[in-house]
Order: C-alpha cells, then structure tokens, then sequence
C-alpha cells in the first residue's frame, strides 16, 4: 500500500531506496482528493531498489486506471509534477485519454533527425540503397544544423533562407536538399496525430518556396559521348597498367555501364549471383523505380563478365576497396581517362550515351524502355505489353554492336549519321 505524505523537495530528496523490496511507493497529499479513502492515489513517486525516483500518476479513466508517467526526481521538480498531473486530470474529466494526449505532446517536440529516421524505417522495403544514400547526404550535410531542431520549430522564412543559403554553394544541391525536407514533412503529417487523430504538421513550410517562385532551375545534362569520341574513350578505357587490379575492375565497370545503359550503383552492386551464364541473363533486384530488371547479355559482355569470373574473388563483379564491399565512383581513375583520351565525361554520360544511340538505330520505344527500366506514368498501352528477355536480345546485341563498330572494336554495319537520328531520349 502506497505511503501518504505531503510532496516537498527535502521529502522526496531524503526518501531512501527499499531494500526488501523492489520498489516503495509514496502519494502525494497535495492534490485535491488525494486524502480521501477511497479516492484513486492521484500523484505517486515510485523509489525504486536502485535508487530511481519517479513520478507517476494513478488516475480513473472511463472505468479503468490509468498510470502516466510524469518524469524522475530530481530532472522533474515537485511542482512541475503537480502541475503536469493536474493538466492531465483536467483533460480527463474533459474526456481526454491520458495515454493518446501524452503521446501526441512527446510528438509535438520530434526532432528532424527522429523524423528522418522514422522515415527510413518505415519506408526501408520502398527505398533504393541510392535513394537512401542521397537522403543521408543532404541529412547529414545540408541540414545537420536542423538535425536536432524539433520539426514544429522549422518555419517558411528558415526554409526560404536556408535554399537561399545552399544556393549559392549549388542550385541542384539547394533544390534537392528542400524536397528532401518536403517529403520529411509530408511523411510527419501522416505518422505523427494529437489525441482526436488529426496530422500535427499539417502545414508543409517548403511549400513557401513554390508560392513564391523560388525553386531554382536546374537543366537536365546533355551530356553524350559523341559516336567520332568513342573510338578514343574506349582506347582510354583500355589503357591499363596489368599490374593495377583496381584499374582493371574500373575498365571492366565503365564497358558494362555503355553496354547495357544501367545506372551506375545498379552496376556496381552486381553480384555473381545475378548473372545467369547459361541464359545470358542479368537480373537486377532492386532499381531506382523498384521495379526488377532483367536484361540480355551481349556476346561482348559475356565474354568480358566470364573472364572476369575466373580471377574476381568475392561475392560482388566489381570489388571495391576496404571501406566499400563494391566499386564507387572511381574519380582518379575517371580522370586519367579523360586525360588519355582526350574526352571529358560524366558516369551519366554511359547511360545517355547507350540510350541515344539505341533510339538512333530505331530500337522499338517500348524495348528501349524495358532496356532501361524506364516508366511513363499514365501510360496505359505499357501496361499491356509482356516484354520478355528474349524480345530484347536482338536489340542488345545491335546495340553493342554498333558501340563497339564505332569504336573499332568489331566490324558493324552501317553507322547511322546521329544528325539523321530522332530527338534524344534521357
């Protein structure tokens, strides 16, 4: 049975821990009601074996007690617990649950960092290990004077001040860094509610930057290894000291990003697990829009992955150092093929590069599509179309084909003129 005595901080700071037994719990006489006998203990202070004091309070609510705990002795002082109790007994004679209100204040005060990593966790089977990484980036870079910054407390003019901020270090960074902050607050809308339900953060202060304008205007790279510059980038490209393992592994990395048009995390994260040698098959698990890929292998490109397979340890095609499992984007060696041959590229430029010369040589625009793992929302007809491996092995190997024939790797057939082509396809 609780003990009754009148709260004060000298009583509470001179109450000893028990030793016979876990806890020992005393109730405070303060509050109205606490001395009759047969009134619910009210505000309690539970002193545990250990010597941890907290405040606890014991209420009736809707035919059932209720224990809320307020905070422990000394962090919460008597009259913080006091008023706490009699705020929550207030609400409760208003017909408030306790529980729901108390959840719903811890919620008011998330933080951006708590935010964010509720976020990952909710959406962690949504999510690519790209998408992920790029979040962390901007979390950890451009917002990590907010990472602590309870969300309530970002408002319009902050976000307004901080794109202005990051623009002026980089506009695609700045945009990027506030979409971030966009999908954060969307998500807290719908996961964090007060004690009726509703959305705690049901305005979105990015929203600002549209109302205003002042979303920067970012240009879509055009960037393209042009079909004279292949021959010189694929000489590059080869050029490699035999003894430097790595640089074998970077040239093997880039001819595979031309070949197939992937992007380059999809690339660098192939196991031997993915490649079906038997089938000239490439399965890719999870893509940037999550849907699977699976791709034809090219005879070049088979060719290139067997032999790699013969003298590649481990579970992943293209080993990266000691502080990644798998191959990233390698600039020093990146750079000194631009040197070499004379041509200055961008990882992307594989992609768009593999994407133009295929709409060139008149590839059906749904099997470009399915080569790229590309969707076009609200494309009703795409949605009938069963596109298997086999359909695309054709267009593949013309494909690598042509690359390699402007390169003067293997002989092709005819060059198509790229100023004959159709419009780019990115």
């Amino acid at each position: 049975m609780a003990i009754k005595l009148k709260f004060t901080e000298k009583t509470c700071q001179n109450l000893s821990s028990p030793t016979d037994k876990p806890r020992e719990i005393y109730t405070d006489t303060d509050l109205p009601g606490a001395r009759r006998r047969d009134a619910v203990p009210g505000l309690q202070l539970s002193v545990f074996k250990s010597g941890t004091k907290s405040f606890v309070l014991c209420r009736k609510f809707q035919g059932r007690t209720r224990f809320i705990t307020l905070g422990k002795y000394p962090d919460m002082s008597v009259e913080d617990a006091r008023a706490e109790a009699r705020e929550h007994i207030a609400n409760m004679r208003k017909g408030i649950d306790p529980l729901k209100n108390k959840r719903a204040n811890a919620q008011k005060h998330v933080t951006l960092i708590e935010v964010f990593n509720a976020y990952l966790n909710v959406r962690k089977n949504q999510l690519s290990p790209n998408t992920v990484s790029n979040y962390k980036t901007v979390i950890d870079k451009h917002l990590k004077p907010w990472q602590k910054k309870e969300l309530r407390c970002i408002t319009r003019n902050m976000v307004q001040n901080k794109h202005a901020e990051l623009t002026v270090i980089s506009s695609s960074s700045a945009n990027k860094a506030m979409r971030v902050l966009r999908a954060l607050f969307n998500f807290a809308n719908g996961q964090y509610e007060d004690h009726e339900g509703k959305g705690l953060f049901l305005d979105n202060p990015v929203s600002r930057l549209s109302h205003v304008r002042i979303w920067n205007k970012e240009e879509r790279r055009q960037n393209i290894i042009n079909n004279t510059d292949l021959k010189a980038w694929f000489g590059g490209v080869n050029k490699v000291d035999p003894t430097d393992t790595f640089a074998g592994t970077v040239r093997d990395y880039l001819i595979t990003l031309i070949l197939t048009g992937m992007r380059r995390r999809e690339v660098a994260q192939l196991r031997w697990e993915d490649v079906n040698f038997s089938e000239s098959i490439l399965t890719v698990g999870k893509t940037k829009n999550g849907d699977p890929l699976l791709i034809p292998i090219s005879d070049y490109l088979h060719e290139l992955l067997q032999s790699r397979q013969e003298t590649v340890a481990g579970e992943y095609i293209f080993p990266g150092g000691k502080e990644n499992p798998y191959i990233s984007e390698p600039k020093k060696h990146i750079e000194r093929i631009r040197k070499e041959s004379g041509v200055n590229f961008m990882i992307h430029d594989l992609r768009r590069t593999f994407i133009t010369i295929a709409e060139s040589l008149d590839i059906p625009p749904y099997a470009l599509k399915k080569l790229v793992n590309h969707r076009v929302k609200g494309d009703v007809t795409e949605g009938y179309i069963i596109m298997s491996v086999e359909r695309l092995r054709r267009p593949m190997q013309q494909i690598t084909d042509y690359i390699l024939g402007l390169a003067e790797i293997k002989e092709t057939a005819k060059v198509i003129s790229m100023k004959e082509s159709k419009p780019q396809i990115h």
